[in-house]
């Protein structure tokens, strides 16, 4: 029996994804059990929930022992101290697996760069990173002329500053839930805007600004798709590219971004490579650090000369559409790691 973690409120018959595990189950030959970490009983080593079995196509509400491999498909990383404790006694106690399945505080774009940047293949793909100090943000402002401030933990693109070194003052564009607010201010007043707009500054990382390619005058990255296979093997389902909104300097969807589906318009097969070639050697490397991962979305751009540039991982990318190959096969990844261990 193979686990599928659910957030509690889609642990049920009618859900999406419910409906879509247990079709690929009848196809695996094997049973599952879908269920919340909140059900997990770790001193009997039990969950409360739903059990399919593929043979009967009968989906009952059941308790039974925690499953050996598990697919965490929640689109956020464990939060509650409880949750994490349950997770990480049960992969100590009973040796079991869970996929994908990280806590928040692991999760960090600034610890994410500090371990990838030790790698030599990986290093010339990583726009330099500091913590958000102000003599690291003087230091970057002089060197790159634009920086981006974003947050340590948090996605979609929100709540990122752009800061500009335009001649004797600092322009800077504060995005926020969709909206974007514009404002200059002189460069001996830098310190008290830090000081006042990040009261715990600790929380957000600089990033260089990094000159991305434009399509018909505005900015585009990718949002690649790396998965293990059946196989064992890393490969690339998908490679999305997201074009900003007219004047926008972030990608996403959320901030206005819009999804272009030919890539062959954007960019040459020399750099397309390349965006692979980084894609597979992120991917290996941050499975050494997390060990069971087998779903990544990776943010990756081509700048004005064709150098390729990574800035974040995504782990369990959030999908609108359920019945896709992008969740087919890390499902089917699972499965045959779980056969083979039978």
């Amino acid at each position: 029996m193979i686990g599928v973690i659910l957030s509690s409120r889609r642990v049920n018959r009618a859900d999406s994804y419910v409906l879509f595990y247990m079709n690929q189950a009848r196809k695996q030959k094997v049973d599952l059990c879908f269920y919340s970490p909140k059900h997990i009983s770790v001193k009997k080593n039990r969950v409360k929930g739903y059990v399919y079995s593929h043979k009967n196509n009968t989906l009952k509400k059941r308790t039974v022992p925690v499953p050996k491999f598990n697919l965490y498909k929640i689109n956020y990383s464990l939060r509650k101290k409880s949750y994490i404790r349950k997770i990480n006694r049960l992969r100590e106690k009973g040796g079991s697996v869970f996929y994908n399945c990280c806590s928040k505080k692991d999760r960090s774009k600034y610890k994410d760069y500090k371990y990838l940047v030790t790698f030599k293949q990986i290093r010339p793909y990583l726009p330099q990173t500091k913590t958000l100090q102000y003599d690291n943000l003087i230091n970057m402002l002089d060197s790159y002329n634009k920086v981006f401030i974003k947050p340590k933990r948090g996605g979609q693109g929100n709540n990122i500053y752009i800061i500009r070194n335009s001649g004797d003052q600092y322009d800077i564009t504060h995005i926020y839930k969709r909206n974007k607010k514009k404002k200059s201010i002189p460069k001996n007043k830098l310190g008290k805007y830090i000081q006042k707009q990040f009261v715990k500054p600790y929380k957000f990382i600089i990033q260089q600004g990094i000159q991305v390619q434009k399509y018909k005058g505005r900015k585009f990255d990718f949002r690649v798709s790396p998965q293990k296979n059946k196989h064992d093997r890393w490969q690339i389902t998908g490679i999305t590219p997201r074009v900003a909104a007219k004047g926008w300097d972030v990608t996403n969807v959320d901030q206005g971004g819009e999804i272009i589906y030919n890539v062959k318009k954007l960019i040459n097969k020399k750099a397309k490579k390349q965006i692979y070639r980084a894609s597979i050697l992120i991917s290996k490397a941050l499975e050494e650090r997390f060990t069971h991962l087998n779903d990544l979305g990776l943010d990756l751009a081509v700048d004005h000369k064709g150098k390729v540039w990574f800035f974040e991982a995504n782990f369990r990318p959030n999908r609108k559409k359920v019945n896709i190959k992008r969740n087919r096969i890390p499902f089917e990844h699972v499965c045959s790691m779980y056969k083979k261990a039978q």
